[in-house]
């Protein structure tokens, strides 16, 4: 295995609010999101995706909620059966295969943060 990571980090606009995009498309498995909570302004919320996927379909990996201080985040996804129903209880890394995005809001005006995404290659 072997692990990369992308930082992404950004400064808020004027309505609070900033889109950071990966400067290249990602292709392995999310296994770490460290939330850098920066000098963003208490309430701020994100949401890390990945777009342009081969499928063309967005996923998202990780929604914060007034994420006020630095965290480590290890999401994952519910597996499915051979029948398309959820597996309960169990739970895989998700599969990133495209352009990562993390939307930031609330953040305040000009302030700066973001997080590193630490995924692997296998």
């Amino acid at each position: 295995m072997s692990l990369h990571t992308i930082k992404l980090v950004g400064t808020t606009n004027g309505s609070q609010a900033a889109v950071i995009t990966a400067e290249r498309p990602v292709f392995g498995y999310l296994e770490m999101v460290d939330w850098i909570d920066g000098d963003f302004t208490d309430g701020v919320d994100a949401v890390l995706t990945v777009t342009r996927t081969s499928s063309g379909t967005d996923h998202t990996l990780l929604t914060l909620t007034n994420a006020n201080a630095d965290a480590v985040y290890y999401p994952r996804r519910v597996v499915d059966t051979t029948a398309g129903a959820a597996a309960t209880g169990v739970y895989d890394r998700f599969l990133i295969d495209g352009d990562l995005v993390l939307t930031i809001a609330s953040g305040g005006a000009s302030k700066t943060g973001g997080c590193i995404v630490y995924y692997s290659t296998e």
